[in-house]
């Protein structure tokens, strides 16, 4: 019996399976969760804004914000300065104008016909050119006019006596008359015998008839006129022309309406100047006019004038624009709130941080990150395991044929003094563990003697065995098996671990007739000795995790994850199998059967390089 066994014990050192495997489970599970969420973009995520939440420019950000007050700020500067000028005289009077309905009436009279009519009419009778035209119809009368003398002269010549018989003769029937006889034959023929000294009789008597003719008669008389004497004188005379050079001018109908336009005594009130002079009176007695003119002249609207242009003005529109904008209003707003860091982006930012360091995983994340909890998942991989779920035992990775029998006669054999015989599989068992099934019943079988080899034998009872000899040897690492301890002393149970040769041999656990754990080795005679350590006060019936750990010549045995035994040993330098088997050493008690040797499961680990 084991005093260490009894004192781990004693001291509740070596924990209930249950919790170990919990606590191995939990592990894992937080390892598995450590590892996805060191590789996340949450994590990433996380880091960041960790980053960005203790540095510098977050603080002094956060700080910024929280020292905001609208009092002081630029803001109120602009506010106020709003407000003076919205006090100003200037802008007051201009705004009181702005949009009124004089200011209205004024600007649609102002870009109206009439005004500028009025304007117009008003330039032309002040600026000289009416009264240029005035004076000029003032000027313009028949006394002393150009006409007048032309009329004065004409009616002068017109009384002179030669202008008057010319007229009276000109184209008349008796200069006509004379005219034609003074071309006739019977003149012609007067003139011949007057100039004659006739002394023909016939001829004194033609020229006395012609003398006598009453028309010779006439035409001498009137030749010999002063009338027609004047007429002759005054046809190419300078008087005749000028007359009739006066004549056509004075009778035209263009002079006869000069004369009658310089007689007018009316005509300046007919002329367009005079008009516009009317037209001028009547549009300044309108109403729209007057109003226009004397509004003009206001000083509402110099004001309104000067302001409009004003640097003031524009300065007060800018602001009035500025301070009614709804990014002003929010702005003044946010300032104004006590509450505006708890509203920043940055409040959010900060506080999607601190929810982000209590997500449960992220907490768990960082209790882990720089300790040595998960050293074991890092540097170890698991090389070999079964959990013995499957209906069947897994034939890939287990053999219930010995490896010598294997090599030899092909199926498992017994020993010179063995009562019992491995089956090839009849007495394993699976289905959420491994069952090794020793009975008591009759079977035939092979056992091994010198020198005859192989002989038929009957044997009472029957077990079995599994190993991996064809799937599964590692020379160094962790092999471990949860195991029932439940030990019965007529048989003896083990899961050791084995090279090509059965000496020597480790074992994780072997119960019944002696219950221990360490290195096996066959003596001299034959006999097994075990350096190693006796389990016997372990818990009946209950289970346990064999862990046996090997680096080169050094070994470490656990239970239940707590150090019971470690030795220094060089014989087992070689690749080792896993064997678990059941053999019977004395006849079994039938209450104890069938005795069954229960693994839950079995795992190996490999050390990474």
């Amino acid at each position: 019996m084991s005093f260490r066994i009894f004192s781990l014990q004693l001291m509740g050192k070596i924990k209930p399976v249950e919790k170990i495997e919990l606590q191995r489970k939990n592990l894992l599970d937080d390892y598995q969760e450590f590892t996805h969420v060191e590789n996340s973009d949450e994590l990433r995520e996380f880091l960041e804004l960790e980053k960005h939440i203790q540095s510098a420019d977050f603080n002094a950000v956060k700080k910024e914000i929280q020292q905001l007050r609208f009092k002081g700020s630029k803001e109120e500067g602009v506010l106020k300065e709003f407000e003076q000028l919205k006090k100003s005289s200037g802008i007051k009077k201009y705004f009181k104008l702005e949009g009124s309905a004089e200011l209205k009436r004024f600007e649609t009279i102002k870009e109206s016909d009439k005004l500028t009519e009025y304007k117009q009419l008003k330039e032309f009778v002040e600026n000289g050119e009416f009264r240029t035209v005035k004076e000029e119809m003032l000027r313009s009368v028949f006394k002393g006019s150009e006409e007048q003398q032309r009329e004065k002269e004409y009616n002068s010549l017109n009384k002179k006596p030669g202008i008057k018989v010319y007229y009276e003769l000109f184209e008349s029937e008796l200069l006509k008359k004379h005219e034609a006889v003074s071309h006739s034959e019977k003149l012609k023929k007067y003139f011949e015998l007057r100039d004659l000294s006739v002394k023909d009789k016939d001829k004194k008597r033609e020229f006395g008839e012609l003398k006598n003719d009453s028309e010779i008669k006439s035409y001498l008389k009137f030749d010999r006129s002063k009338k027609l004497k004047l007429y002759k004188e005054t046809a190419d005379s300078y008087h005749l022309k000028k007359h009739q050079e006066l004549k056509t001018e004075v009778e035209s109908d263009d002079f006869r309406k000069r004369v009658e336009y310089l007689k007018d005594k009316k005509k300046f009130e007919k002329t367009e100047a005079f008009k516009k002079k009317t037209r001028l009176k009547e549009l300044s007695a309108s109403d729209d006019i007057k109003f226009y003119l004397k509004f003009e002249k206001s000083s509402l609207l110099d004001n309104y004038l000067k302001v409009s242009e004003s640097a003031e003005l524009k300065r007060y529109v800018e602001l009035k624009d500025l301070v009614s904008s709804e990014d002003f209003l929010k702005r003044k707003a946010y300032l104004d709130d006590p509450k505006k860091w708890e509203k920043s982006e940055e409040y959010a930012t900060e506080q999607n941080y601190f929810e982000m360091k209590k997500r449960p995983h992220l907490v768990k994340y960082f209790k882990y990150k720089g300790t040595d909890a998960f050293d074991f998942f890092r540097q170890w991989t698991v090389s070999f395991e079964d959990d013995f779920n499957s209906k069947k035992l897994d034939t890939e990775k287990w053999s219930t044929v010995s490896a010598e029998a294997e090599k030899t006669l092909g199926q498992n054999y017994a020993l010179p003094g063995d009562l019992h015989l491995f089956t090839d599989g009849k007495n394993i068992t699976t289905e959420g563990k491994l069952v090794i099934e020793t009975r008591k019943e009759n079977t035939n079988g092979m056992v091994w003697k010198m020198p005859a080899g192989f002989v038929p034998a009957g044997f009472e009872y029957t077990s079995g065995l599994v190993s991996t000899s064809k799937s599964f040897w590692q020379q160094d690492g962790i092999f471990e098996a949860k195991i029932k301890f439940n030990p019965v002393k007529e048989t003896v149970s083990s899961l050791a671990l084995k090279g090509e040769k059965a000496s020597p041999g480790v074992y994780l656990l072997e119960m019944g007739l002696k219950n221990r754990l360490g290195i096996a080795t066959v003596n001299a005679t034959g006999k097994l000795e075990m350096n190693g350590l006796d389990v016997s006060n372990l818990k009946k019936g209950a289970w346990y995790i064999f862990t046996c750990e090997k680096s080169g010549s050094a070994f470490t045995w656990k239970i239940n994850d707590v150090e019971v035994l470690k030795l220094e040993d060089h014989s087992v330098g070689f690749p080792l199998q896993i064997f678990l088997s059941t053999i019977v050493t004395d006849q079994i008690t039938p209450s104890k059967l069938p005795v069954r040797f229960q693994t839950e499961w079995v795992r190996c680990y490999k050390k990474n390089a």
